[in-house]
């Protein structure tokens, strides 16, 4: 990492544990965890992040759009604020918060140039138990504001033709996209459908 901002994301990261429980968290100095190369006490609470931003649609002041990709055609349809929130509940479980996935996760971190961000990236220590759909996910911060800039989750489900693969990109107070899997017993993989909700059109 860079010498500007590195230290100062040891030092503010390890308040995680005292700055979650009520409020969404503003900036990384608030809220996420110490960096760790290894398995770790505490995670950053993503569901938590994510919540906080769906508490956020009740006050939009403009339509969410919400564009469906499915066989290279693509439809758009403008949606209620509150019509987001089922759309988007199933990256809500399994809830990762501070401590409740640590023993099935690790967290490493690093500072990718190519996107502007110091990412922090979890995946498996050891074979996942059915009751968790959960396989990957990472956190962005932009290096400096601080701030969430994206979020990233993998969910496997089982489906009747192959696995189900589910994966959110949350941009933060921007949009979420969700890309729907079919991972075929062959190794094939096909995309079943590509979502696209929409709810700051600033960029």
């Amino acid at each position: 990492m860079k010498k500007l901002f590195f230290p100062v994301l040891i030092s503010v990261l390890i308040s995680c544990n005292n700055n979650t429980k009520n409020a969404l968290p503003a900036t990384i100095a608030e809220s996420a965890p110490a960096i760790n190369e290894a398995k770790k006490d505490s995670f950053f609470p993503v569901t938590s992040f994510i919540r906080g931003q769906i508490r956020s649609f009740d006050s939009l002041l403009v339509t969410p759009l919400h564009t469906t990709v499915i066989n290279d055609k693509t439809d758009s349809v403008w949606i209620k604020q509150n019509a987001l929130i089922p759309l988007l509940k199933d990256f809500l479980s399994p809830e990762i918060k501070e401590t409740n996935l640590t023993s099935f996760f690790k967290e490493s971190s690093f500072n990718d140039q190519t996107l502007n961000a110091v990412t922090f990236t979890y995946d498996p220590v050891r074979t996942l138990p059915d009751s968790i759909s959960l396989r990957h996910w990472d956190v962005y911060i932009d290096p400096e504001s601080g701030k969430i800039s994206k979020i990233y989750l993998v969910k496997q489900l089982k489906g009747k033709e192959g696995n189900i693969t589910q994966q959110l990109t949350w941009k933060t107070n921007k949009w979420a996209g969700i890309n729907t899997i079919l991972n075929k017993p062959d190794g094939t993989s096909i995309l079943l459908k590509a979502e696209k909700f929409i709810w700051n059109f600033t960029e």
